[in-house]
């Protein structure tokens, strides 16, 4: 039987071994395409099952009201206590007894009496994601659950008579040493656990179920959410890769979200990227090596890089002018000089790049943060004098000492050039689609930064905090209350595409958004930026903006590589920078 889908979609079969979904109607560059809200398999990761609802996936935070069931009492301040744990076992949390209830239907009443063997031969009360996974699978397939047998029943590599089952590659998984003797050892843990281990056969089960949840389950990390774990689904593990995706998915809960990241027809095949699709072909093609098959989308085939895609992007001119980059010649016309750094290079840089460790937790003081910066900008010296600062490593070596000066006393205010240089120069080449998750983060990075800016400005205390006269002085004559509020109407309009309405990084930014709004005294500058929100081409709105946002935030992003410069090479710009 096929899977069962939402409208919007379709699965089609290419080939007898090829399956894809395709579009019923035509999507334009933002619309949900369909969401998928009954998985078969929806877990936290391991390490986080006991700070994550083990049901619905809401990770607690403290931005949200705690749970008010009965007998719940106060728990506001503390994210941890809006959980309660099963009274059995311990191990599972949930966020009140909806939840508990629904996950004892669907499988934690099979698998409460495995985390009492856990707690007894392993001493934890948590099982990795993909053991826990594989144990939910073999126990609902012993309890003759329909779903499961559709999707992981019947031998061989899981296809039923038509072709509906969930493919595993298990013969090519034999091939990696290395991930074979995981995924036994996974396998056997799995079956140890959920009580089945009586039989050889529950073990090449085992094995097999790894290699289709490997094969066809999503990824739900998101560090900034606080969010991880897995999320399969059958339908929409039909959806195939490209390297130039023309959907995304946004993960909220029990629910996946696909939309379109460029305008789709009726008819046309979906893709999203199961990789991050800006790195360098040979880094994509290492990533996809557990996927089992070379991609050859147009930017494989031709070997294009960012400014390349970005170049073609079909919706620059429809959705580009509302962003912190307008400018759609600067993104068709970059001023690069790709013979300063040569796409072999390129690869051997990012693979060398890699091998750079990090600090351990012991050693992630200050100075060796700075040594690894100092290392990485070192490695990114070609991509510097070619001036492809899209073009990875590069970005993410900048964003590594944003993030490390975000949190640091003396460096904060040195911070927010480097982030309003990723906003401009970066994240706008990598991503044409100003509502991509990675640019909502950045806007609300920046906004964040800038609202600690203000209030060193307000106080007095910016100059005492930044040696660089320059961010002084951009800081002094700008208007930082409304650049905030900018920022953050751009990331919620921005965010509200980006991912469910759940989104840890939405509902920040209507909140910082709503402190702004209260702010008295702004009843002009809140009116020319609400104007400018609801139509990017009025007149009035649109000067206000290139003045007030636009013009300190190029002037910010100006200081940025002359800042990192003087603090990974040791030239002196400040005290606060050496």
């Amino acid at each position: 039987m096929a899977p069962q889908l939402p409208p919007g979609v379709r699965i089609q079969r290419h080939s007898p071994s090829h399956r894809a979904l395709h579009a019923t109607r035509p999507f334009s560059p933002g619309d949900v395409i369909a969401t998928f809200s009954d998985p078969l398999l929806a877990l936290p990761d391991g390490a986080t099952m006991r700070t994550t609802c083990n049901y619905c996936l809401r990770v607690p935070s403290p931005l949200q009201p705690p749970s008010q069931q009965p007998g719940d009492g106060k728990q506001e301040g503390d994210p941890s206590k809006q959980l309660r744990a099963c009274t059995a076992c311990k191990a599972a949390v949930y966020c009140g007894p909806g939840c508990q209830r629904a996950h004892w239907k669907a499988v934690h009443k099979a698998e409460c009496k495995m985390f009492a063997r856990v707690r007894e031969q392993a001493g934890k009360e948590w099982l990795p994601t993909s053991v826990r996974a594989a144990a939910q699978v073999l126990m609902r397939l012993k309890g003759g659950d329909k779903a499961m047998l559709e999707a992981f029943g019947t031998g061989g590599d899981g296809e039923d008579g038509e072709g509906h089952g969930l493919k595993g590659n298990a013969e090519r998984f034999r091939a990696y040493e290395e991930a074979w003797r995981d995924i036994e050892l996974q396998a056997a843990a799995a079956a140890v656990y959920s009580g089945m281990l009586d039989k050889e056969e529950v073990l090449a089960q085992a094995r097999e179920i790894l290699c289709k949840i490997q094969t066809n389950a999503f990824n739900r990390s998101d560090a900034d959410a606080g969010m991880g774990g897995i999320f399969l689904d059958p339908g929409l593990a039909m959806v195939n890769h490209s390297c130039v995706p023309n959907a995304f998915i946004g993960f909220d809960k029990r629910t996946a979200t696909l939309r379109a990241e460029r305008p789709i027809e009726e008819g046309q095949e979906i893709t999203i990227s199961y990789v991050d699709y800006t790195l360098p072909r040979a880094a994509r093609h290492e990533a996809l090596r557990q996927y089992h098959f070379q991609c050859a989308c147009p930017r494989c085939a031709d070997d294009l890089d960012v400014y390349d895609v970005c170049k073609a992007s079909p919706i620059l001119a429809r959705l580009g002018s509302f962003s912190l980059q307008p400018d759609l010649d600067r993104l068709r016309n970059p001023s690069i000089d790709r013979s300063k750094a040569p796409k072999a290079e390129i690869e051997a840089l990012y693979k060398k790049w890699r091998t750079l460790s990090k600090p351990s937790d012991a050693e992630s003081d200050e100075d060796a943060q700075l040594a690894l910066a100092r290392s990485r900008w070192a490695l990114c010296r070609p991509l510097v004098e070619a001036r492809m600062w899209a073009v990875e490593p590069l970005p993410s070596t900048i964003l590594a000492v944003a993030t490390s000066w975000q949190t640091s006393y003396k460096r904060v205010v040195y911070a927010l050039p480097l982030l309003c240089f990723l906003a401009t120069e970066c994240d706008p080449v990598k991503h044409p689609a100003p509502f991509a998750p990675w640019r909502v983060k950045g806007l609300v990075a920046i906004a964040k930064v800038v609202a600690v800016t203000a209030e060193l400005t307000a106080s007095g205390a910016l100059a005492r905090r930044c040696a660089h006269e320059g961010i002084v002085g951009a800081l002094a004559t700008a208007d930082q209350v409304t650049l905030c509020e900018a920022l953050l109407r751009l990331a919620v309009q921005h965010g509200a595409v980006a991912a469910a309405e759940g989104w840890e990084v939405l509902r920040e930014a209507r909140s910082m958004l709503e402190d702004v709004e209260s702010l008295q005294g702004r009843e002009r500058e809140s009116g020319l930026l609400r104007a400018w929100a609801k139509d990017p081409e009025d007149p009035e709105g649109a000067a206000f903006f290139e003045d007030q946002v636009l013009k300190p935030v190029r002037t910010l992003a100006s200081f940025a590589v002359e800042g990192l410069e003087a603090m990974l090479t040791g030239e002196d710009l400040g005290e606060e920078l050496v």
